[in-house]
């Protein structure tokens, strides 16, 4: 078997990632991990041309992580990455086992969470709502998707990648007028997660000024959210990249660092706050049952009028 170049497969398998509407930091942590890798065979003598990797190299890898990092994330994240693009040159076979797959690392560690502080969530919704009334029609839409989105994330807690996936349909009003969004996960049945009351006063207008810019650009689609220029929408969908484009222009407006991430761990402390369920509370953001939100809850305990979140100021 021919020896592979790993600069080109990495860089092939960055570009993919791109295409596949990657975030930005999603691919620079890619690129960050394998060139770590590189550099670790680089320190062994090794080329930058391999054809199989055995497990006691691997293992040597794994000892080398833990002597270069302290945090067993980072480790864990370097031997993931690595284990994705072995999956990949596997798929094209251009190896004949992924060596990575039985890689044990330190057990994964819950980060202290860092949420948006409320006094700047409340700084956001009046920096979005700025232009809802807007005599521009298409100006006055991306506002009211804007809230829109925000309210998906604070009061749902919906990641980047089920916003991207995220249609019309998967958003409904129930009987009593509350309304839900069901989220789809690929690997889980479906599930749907309340929303607050102020969800309602946005989702009408979006809707309706969704509908009748489609009908001026000629433009249809199902998706939720839409992509557009300053004159026209030119898709249906955010992806993840365009999310995390779309919150650091509003944490550079407001001078505060803000993502959907911080964004999404204000909604778990409101959660919490609101007496829910962790059973529930973890059901919604997606993850195992054996996740932990004690960091939530030593944060709340140790400082509760820093992490006491509300319904949003709007």
């Amino acid at each position: 078997m021919n020896k592979i170049d790993l600069i080109t497969e990495q860089k092939t398998f960055l570009a993919d990632l791109d295409a596949a509407g990657k975030s930005f930091n999603t691919i620079k942590n890619y690129k960050t991990d394998l060139n770590c890798f590189n550099k670790y065979l680089a320190l062994n003598g090794r080329d930058l041309f391999i054809n199989e990797m055995t497990h006691a190299e691997v293992a040597d890898y794994n000892k080398f992580l833990e002597q270069t990092y302290n945090s067993p994330n980072s480790i864990r994240r370097r031997i993931q990455a690595l284990r994705i693009f072995f999956d990949t040159l596997l798929a094209k076979g251009l190896v004949q086992q992924n060596p990575l797959k039985q890689a044990t690392v330190a057990p994964k560690r819950v980060d202290k969470p860092n949420p948006t502080n409320f006094k700047v969530l409340i700084k956001l919704y009046e920096l979005v709502s700025a232009n809802i009334k807007s005599e521009k029609p298409l100006e006055r839409l991306t506002a009211y998707r804007n809230l829109v989105l925000i309210e998906l994330i604070y009061s749902g807690g919906l990641k980047v990648s089920d916003l991207e996936a995220l249609e019309q349909k998967h958003v409904f009003r129930q009987q009593d007028g509350s309304f839900r969004v069901m989220i789809t996960p690929p690997k889980r049945d479906p599930y749907t997660v309340e929303l607050s009351q102020n969800f309602e006063k946005f989702h009408a207008p979006y809707i309706g000024y969704l509908e009748e810019q489609k009908q001026k650009d000629d433009i249809e689609f199902s998706k939720f959210f839409f992509n557009a220029n300053p004159y026209k929408i030119l898709a249906g969908g955010l992806s993840p990249r365009g999310i995390e484009v779309l919150f650091k222009e509003f944490g550079n407006k407001l001078g505060e660092k803000i993502t959907a991430k911080s964004l999404r761990q204000s909604c778990i402390f409101h959660w919490i706050n609101q007496n829910k369920p962790d059973s529930s509370i973890k059901e919604w953001i997606g993850v195992q049952p054996q996740y932990s939100l004690k960091p939530f809850h030593d944060l709340i305990k140790a400082a509760p009028e820093e992490y006491t979140f509300t319904e949003a100021p709007l």
